[in-house]
């Protein structure tokens, strides 16, 4: 390849974007689980799993245009940026896992006990009483 193809060029362009907001994304998801504010996790997290989404959907069509010729495009520079950027978030979901699982464990629990407490407190209930016999002959 004497140059690199412009409509190759651009959708290497977009892709580097959809990494860098990924990256950005799961940065403030790692802020918000480490200030413990939970009640945001599940918005994140969906938006994090939406964005990887799409970021994969590129890659379907960029990937085999790279693999034409690959030596000449792992010199480029939005590549290398694009290759930086993967790594990171892959460091990032390293962070991200365990921290998510734990929370998860956690609230499983927690809905295991509601779940036993409310069973144990409808083995308290009064009996229904019969009404017919607070009015009288029924």
């Amino acid at each position: 390849m004497t140059g690199f193809n412009p409509h190759t060029e651009k959708l290497l362009a977009f892709s580097v974007e959809q990494y860098r907001e990924l990256q950005q994304h799961a940065e403030r998801l790692i802020k918000i689980l480490a200030g413990c504010d939970y009640s945001q996790v599940h918005e994140h997290r969906s938006r994090l799993q939406n964005l990887q989404t799409a970021a994969s959907q590129q890659d379907e069509t960029l990937l085999p245009l790279l693999e034409c010729d690959l030596l000449a495009w792992e010199g480029h520079p939005l590549y290398r940026k694009r290759l930086r950027f993967i790594t990171s978030i892959l460091e990032l979901n390293e962070l991200l896992l365990p921290k998510i699982r734990g929370m998860m464990a956690v609230t499983s629990s927690e809905i295991e006990q509601l779940q036993n407490g409310r069973i144990a407190i409808t083995g308290y209930a009064l009996p229904k009483v019969d009404q017919r016999g607070l009015r009288g002959v029924g």
